[in-house]
């Protein structure tokens, strides 16, 4: 930036530094301060039992400083002995539950208290492989409690914990009048608060830089 001062010309460095290009939503999530799933996620395999029509979705490990066990089947998610049926998770409003939402190719991540599976779905294709099901599970509580995020290019990495409260944002697409392909994308800030979903004052715009691609993208 130049200022004028008197006849000498000064040259001040600029207030803000070009905006950075995430190539990927999850590239995003990753920059966040205060993620509540600081780890890698770990891939669930297929297991096929003699007499089932079906395979489970199983995981054993050592994550987050203890051992757990995670399986899928049917749509119901056990882990650690719990089971988390319909009854037990809470869908954000607009999305719903569905016992395809998480099998071949779901990955799960653990913080201390707190897990979370995600899954496109196998029947996904077009731009349904932009929505994501993502779950999140409170553990440590003798009553299973769980929650299924919005969708649309959901992560469980995209989680934050501030305050003992957790946050996530709920994107949805943005257009420009008379336009049918979007031309960004809308971050709306919510958080879980005394088990409901609360919205949040924060709200972010973020632009495509390419025409048609809608995974790569800075903030305005």
């Amino acid at each position: 930036m130049l200022i004028r001062r008197g006849s000498v010309l000064l040259l001040l460095p600029a207030l803000s530094q070009a905006a950075e290009v995430f190539d990927g939503y999850e590239a995003y999530y990753r920059s966040l301060p205060n993620r509540l799933f600081q780890s890698q996620g770990v891939e669930l395999e297929a297991v096929s039992l003699k007499g089932e029509q079906e395979p489970r979705y199983v995981w054993r490990g050592v994550a987050a400083g203890r051992r757990h066990q995670l399986e899928l089947k049917s749509g119901k998610i056990t882990l650690d002995g719990l089971t988390w049926q319909a009854g037990s998770i809470q869908a954000f409003p607009g999305e719903a539950l569905h016992a395809g939402d998480l099998g071949r190719g779901a990955v799960a991540y653990f913080a201390v208290g707190w897990a979370c599976v995600e899954n496109t779905p196998a029947s996904a294709s077009g731009t349904a492989v932009r929505h994501q099901s993502v779950y999140l599970l409170r553990l440590g509580l003798s009553k299973t409690q769980g929650w299924k995020l919005p969708s649309l290019f959901a992560s469980c990495q995209g989680l934050s914990l501030l305050n003992g409260q957790v946050r996530f944002d709920k994107l949805e697409y943005r257009y420009q009048p008379g336009k049918a392909e979007p031309d960004g994308v809308l971050f709306n800030e919510y958080a879980i608060e005394s088990g409901r979903f609360v919205s949040l004052a924060g709200k972010r715009s973020a632009s495509f830089v390419e025409e048609g691609n809608v995974y790569r993208f800075l903030f305005d």
